[in-house]
């Protein structure tokens, strides 16, 4: 059996064009509680995951 997509990529498209501009509440929402609502909160979030595989390729590498 294949899978196929709920809605094609232009299905998609045409539904966010009707979609309402985004309210101040909708952002995401890590688990502990900060919220991604700026440029400089994402990219900290980033920053922060890349610290944390960097460790861990680490860790891998010397055989923890």
């Amino acid at each position: 059996m294949t899978a196929r997509p709920v809605m094609t990529a232009e299905e998609w498209v045409a539904c966010m064009r009707q979609a309402a501009p985004p309210t101040d509440d909708d952002v995401s929402i890590l688990w502990d509680g900060r919220r991604l609502d700026s440029r400089d909160a994402v990219m900290a979030w980033l920053a922060e995951i890349e610290a944390k595989r960097t460790e861990g390729a680490a860790g891998v590498d010397e055989g923890v």
